[in-house]
């Protein structure tokens, strides 16, 4: 891997961190655990810019080092945005790859959606009840609104063609 890739990667990484991190300290937007998911802005931006394995490295360093930073590893919420990021991502590149009639928005969306399953699927592991799922519908309609403005923060910054430049004249 080029040197100037590997500095590429490093700066994803550590915008996606400052981001989680930052975005810990605002209060929820009325509804109990609901963020705004502005760290998946890079993770977007890493899989349509620099490919899965690139996006799968960011997002993997962002849950670690972000709960690190916060104080959560290996606590519930640690465990919750790590199913919540994996899941999200694995769905994220299936559409990426196979249903190329999703938009980035689209698949922002679809992400954020599966994020909050996965949290959940994790609540109701640690908390051992399943009723856990009536927070799913409300959950659920901040994920698609949260959705849609990742995604169109994502093209924001895919259009600038910063990215895309620096790929063409370092040849990665």
């Amino acid at each position: 891997m080029k040197v100037q890739k590997i500095a590429l990667l490093g700066v994803l990484t550590s915008a996606t961190i400052v981001i989680a991190v930052l975005e810990s300290f605002i209060p929820s937007i009325g509804i109990p655990g609901v963020k705004l998911g502005l760290a998946n802005i890079m993770i977007l931006v890493t899989l349509y810019e620099l490919g899965i394995l690139e996006a799968v490295f960011v997002n993997l360093a962002r849950v670690f080092l972000a709960s690190l930073i916060r104080g959560t590893i290996f606590t519930m919420g640690f465990y919750m945005s790590l199913a919540g990021a994996f899941l999200s991502l694995g769905i994220m590149v299936l559409f990426y790859l196979l249903i190329k009639k999703f938009s980035i928005v689209g698949v922002s969306v679809i992400g954020a959606l599966f994020h909050v399953i996965g949290q959940i699927l994790v609540a109701m592991i640690f908390m051992s009840t399943a009723y856990i799922l009536y927070y799913l519908p409300v959950i659920a309609i901040s994920a698609i609104i949260t959705g849609v403005f990742v995604g169109l923060a994502a093209i924001g910054i895919i259009k600038t063609g910063v990215i895309k430049k620096m790929r063409e004249r370092y040849n990665f």
